[in-house]
């Protein structure tokens, strides 16, 4: 019922009611394809190639690319979790 009485008074006002994830459903992902990001236990810098839910573990993950050291271009999976957000980054 609460619920309901918050979608009236935000149309009220205008607003579009935020939609909320349902039991089960994994939250909005908070990283997109192209970010630039790194680990928060630290590394280079890496860019999501894609995110969202996968079957095998619960939450948003995050398949990201980067170079390594030889230059050769590697390739991981992360839960978003463990990712941070780079800041000051040229892009190419």
């Amino acid at each position: 019922m609460i619920g309901f009485i918050e979608r009236m008074l935000t149309m009220r006002q205008g607003k579009k009611p935020a939609r909320r994830a349902k039991p089960g459903e994994p939250a909005k992902p908070a990283y997109r394809a192209g970010d630039v990001l790194t680990l928060k236990s630290g590394g280079r810098p890496m860019t999501a190639t894609w995110t969202g839910p996968v079957l095998f573990a619960p939450g948003n993950w995050l398949i990201c690319q980067w170079f390594g050291d030889d230059g050769e271009l590697q390739q991981e999976m992360f839960p978003e979790e463990m990712l941070k957000r780079v800041h000051n980054v040229f892009a190419a």
